[in-house]
């Protein structure tokens, strides 16, 4: 695909589309946010083109084909309209949605500037003293002095003087320029009734693709979306509600139409004892989502992997906490692995784990499942040491028990999913107390290790006590920050794709019905959540994937 600075060199006709010789009819680049309707869930996100905040006609869809939206800087997928780019968000709007476009060098008037557009559509105002995101032209809604004032930044330092053209709701559009802090009072602005541009132009000369320009021009538009108030005390994403106690830590599987939560923990976090490890083995009723039943238990264990083959559950590995109430943890990792058979209720025990383990995953992919990181506990005397290795088991083939499998790394509070055939371990705690992002790729078919990209920074401890879980083609996650993400088509790419409204760690996600995928139980701010949540998931073909600039 040519780029857009190249089209313009081809043909005055496709830049005149772009600006005319007066700067007050020329054309930016905008993003709008509209907040789900009555029985929707996903909120409809757009980006395009023309001189004021709405789209400018399908003449104008060619300039954002390839413009990238983006939150926290992890790209959307899209889809093209006939006038704009599309992207939907489900859950939690996001504070802001940001895009870029570099028009490269444009002559005009025997001058030759580059042209740089930024658009950022934001949901909520943020403190003055928080640290910009972006870089180039930006505007952002902030908090100052309990007013809300708009801020003008050139690579997160603000532009004193910057030009404002506002377009209100009612009335003709009209310009004023920033103070010297960069800061501006637009009114209407954070109710959503007002929309803006800003310009600067650097002054500094430079030279990009062969070709020499004298300055840099910036223009940042921005649109207040402000986040609807909620309907009623629950979100739009609310699904079910966990029995008490609500747990953390616990083996998650769903199979046929019942979802399953087995054992985790019930105490405050980083206290350990008999009492604080749930002793219960339940499953929901997806139909109904109301209906939960108590299912027989062997033993109660948190940090415990429970999987399933489209006909049984599976529990691998966990931690026993022996110590009572008060007294030094006693913790030991358990190598237990077990069946449980949803017609008879009947669990059978298993050939055990080479080595103990917990703060593990497992998978199935296949007719084997796969154990991989982890601890080993010890107990009050011995130091907790994590595994070497990942372990197999051949589920037609019980008899061999479990094989070691070579594993690149030493990492518990991980997670891992299976797609394509593959196995994806996300993130988790080094033996150093590191968090780390890293995620490394299993081809069984090769018996080879690969790595994927990182996962996407948005919180400092983003990558410990994730969830993932691998729904046709594509890997899902979430973490602490309570982004939900996808690793598109290609592996390449980490997408964003929405937000649960409860962030959590050291939960499940699992697939729900009609095609959404859930968030059960984990631990926000120290406590236990209650509330299961659901977010619809594109249709397979009906969303793009997440595409850079134009090359």
């Amino acid at each position: 695909m040519k780029t857009l600075a190249r089209l313009g060199r081809l043909t005055i006709v496709a830049l005149s589309l772009l600006m005319t010789a007066r700067t007050a009819s020329a054309h930016f680049l905008w993003i709008t946010i509209e907040p789900p309707k009555a029985g929707e869930k996903a909120a409809k996100i757009e980006a395009f083109l023309n001189e004021t905040p709405e789209p400018g006609g399908p003449e104008f869809l060619k300039f954002v084909k390839g413009v990238r939206l983006t939150v926290e800087g992890q790209p959307l997928p899209v889809s093209l309209g006939e006038e704009t780019s599309n992207a939907r968000w489900v859950g939690d709007l996001p504070s802001m949605i940001d895009a870029t476009r570099d028009l490269g060098p444009l002559t005009r008037g025997g001058k030759t500037y580059r042209l740089v557009y930024s658009a950022r559509a934001q949901t909520t105002t943020v403190a003055i003293d928080e640290k910009p995101t972006g870089d180039q032209l930006r505007a952002r809604l902030v908090t100052k002095d309990g007013k809300s004032l708009v801020q003008v930044l050139l690579d997160g330092k603000a532009v004193a003087k910057a030009r404002i053209k506002v377009y209100p709701e009612a009335g003709e559009p009209r310009e004023l320029n920033a103070d010297d802090q960069g800061l501006a009072e637009i009114p209407g602005l954070a109710e959503g009734k007002a929309a803006l541009w800003a310009n600067w132009a650097d002054g500094t000369p430079g030279e990009t693709e062969g070709i020499a320009y004298s300055e840099t021009r910036y223009y940042a538009s921005l649109t207040v979306c402000p986040k609807p108030a909620p309907a009623s005390d629950a979100p739009s994403t609310a699904f079910a509600d966990l029995p008490a106690p609500a747990v953390n830590s616990f083996g998650g599987a769903v199979l046929g139409d019942w979802l399953y939560v087995y054992s985790g923990h019930v105490g405050k976090t980083h206290q350990y004892s008999t009492e604080t490890t749930s002793r219960h083995f339940r499953r929901l009723n997806l139909k109904d989502r109301t209906t939960w039943e108590d299912l027989p238990m062997s033993r109660d264990v948190q940090g415990v992997a429970l999987v399933s083959d489209g006909k049984s559950l599976y529990r691998v590995g966990g931690m026993s906490a022996r110590n009572k109430p008060d007294t030094e943890h006693d913790l030991h990792s358990v190598a237990d692995f077990a069946r449980f058979d949803p017609e008879t209720r009947t669990w059978t025990d298993l050939p055990s784990l080479l080595e103990p383990r917990s703060t593990h995953d497992a998978v199935v992919i296949g007719r084997k499942v796969y154990a991989v990181g982890g601890w080993h506990m010890k107990g009050e005397t011995e130091q907790a040491t994590y595994v070497e290795h990942a372990e197999v088991f051949d589920l037609d083939h019980p008899e061999t028990g479990w094989a070691k499998l070579d594993q690149p790394f030493q990492r518990r509070a991980l997670s891992v999913a299976e797609a394509g055939d593959k196995l994806f371990v996300l993130g988790g705690l080094n033996a150093s107390m590191k968090v780390e992002r890293r995620v490394d790729v299993y081809d069984p078919a090769t018996g080879s290790w690969g790595q994927g990209p990182d996962l996407p920074t948005s919180a400092r401890n983003d990558g410990f006590g994730t969830s993932a879980f691998g729904i046709g083609d594509a890997v899902y996650f979430s973490g602490v920050a309570g982004t939900v993400y996808r690793l598109d088509a290609e592996g390449n790419a980490w997408e964003a794709l929405g937000a649960w409204n409860m962030p959590r760690i050291t939960h499940r996600i699992l697939p729900g019905p009609d095609r959404t995928l859930l968030a059960v139980g984990g631990n926000a701010k120290g406590k236990q959540v209650p509330m299961i949540e659901s977010v619809p998931l594109p249709q397979p073909g009906l969303e793009g994937k997440a595409i850079a600039n134009a090359p």
